[in-house]
């Protein structure tokens, strides 16, 4: 699994005009189901990311994880963090799960 995390005052998503997420301060992080991933992966990304320290402290230290602050996290999947346009203009997503089995894996994720 491949995720971009990023930190954010407020995050939204909207499909076709209408809002599917939306958190307040936070995470907003995109995450790729690669081909042979597992529920293992899913579980140990969700906990790294609950657990990742990259919110400042009192010092000013990034020191304080989205748990910590109390914040939310909201989780897009993203099939394109795949993508391999190595050596071509046209990106691949061979690497990228099946759809079926990467919203099952995602949906691991949301859950963990």
């Amino acid at each position: 699994m491949r995720a971009v995390a990023q930190r954010v005052t407020r995050a939204e998503v909207v499909v076709e005009g209408k809002t599917v997420g939306q958190i307040g301060p936070g995470l907003c992080v995109f995450i790729g189901v690669e081909a042979g991933d597992g529920e293992k992966d899913a579980v140990y990304l969700a906990e790294k990311l609950a657990r990742l320290r990259i919110f400042a402290d009192a010092e000013g230290k990034m020191n304080r994880s989205v748990l910590d602050m109390g914040h939310s996290a909201l989780l897009v999947s993203q099939f394109t963090l795949l993508g391999d346009a190595r050596g071509q203009n046209r990106p691949g997503f061979t690497r990228a799960e099946s759809p079926e089995r990467a919203n099952e894996l995602f949906t691991v994720c949301l859950e963990s």
